[in-house]
C-alpha cells in the first residue's frame, strides 16, 4: 500500500480508475469481466486493452484501492487464479469522489452551466 491514507490524497482519480471502482463497488470481478463491466458502464468511452488494465490494476493494488480475492469455490469461475475486490479504502474514495463531484456540479447548476 502506498504511503498515503487518506482518501482525499486519491482525488480527483483518473477516470479509468474510478470506472474500474465503480465497477468493483457492484461485485468481485476478474480481468477480462472488468474489461468489459467498465467498456459497458462507460457506454465506450472507457476502454481498456489487456496490457493497460493490468498496468492499471497493480497501481490500484499498490495504493491499497483494491485487492485480489479467490473466486468461490462453487462456481465455475473456480478455475480463474483471482478476482479482484474493492478495499474498504477504495470505497472511501469513491464516496469521497462522488462527494467532490456533487460539489463540482452544484457549482456548475449555481452558474447554470448545466440541466
Amino acid at each position: 500500500m502506498s504511503d498515503s491514507s487518506r482518501p482525499d490524497d486519491h482525488l480527483p482519480p483518473r477516470p479509468v480508475d474510478l470506472q474500474i471502482l465503480l465497477v468493483l463497488a457492484d461485485s468481485n470481478l476478474h480481468g477480462y469481466g472488468l474489461m468489459k463491466a467498465v467498456q459497458e458502464e462507460s457506454a465506450g468511452r472507457v476502454a481498456l486493452e489487456v496490457g493497460s488494465l493490468y498496468r492499471v490494476i497493480n497501481r490500484m493494488l499498490d495504493s491499497g484501492l483494491v485487492e485480489r480475492t479467490d473466486p468461490p469455490a462453487d462456481t465455475e469461475d473456480a478455475r480463474r487464479k483471482h478476482d479482484y475486490a474493492l478495499t474498504d479504502f477504495g470505497r472511501e474514495v469513491i464516496r469521497a469522489e462522488a462527494q467532490r463531484l456533487a460539489q463540482v456540479l452544484a457549482t456548475a447548476k449555481s452558474r447554470d452551466l448545466s440541466s
